[in-house]
């Protein structure tokens, strides 16, 4: 929260080491975070899309 807050949820992605560290934390961090749909989207995928020129 400290970095949405500083940086922003247009600079913030969202990532799992795997397979060093499991998938299943992840998907509950993203699941129960309080932030608004938009910027859930954003920080799931919306921002790597756009970094990296993914079109959906």
């Amino acid at each position: 929260m400290c970095a949405l807050m500083v940086f922003g949820a247009e600079r913030i992605m969202f990532s799992v080491d795997w397979p060093y560290a499991a998938n299943e934390p992840g998907g509950v961090l993203l699941a129960t975070a309080p932030v608004s749909p938009a910027d859930l989207e954003r920080i799931a995928h919306g921002n790597a899309e756009r970094l990296l020129g993914i079109d959906r």
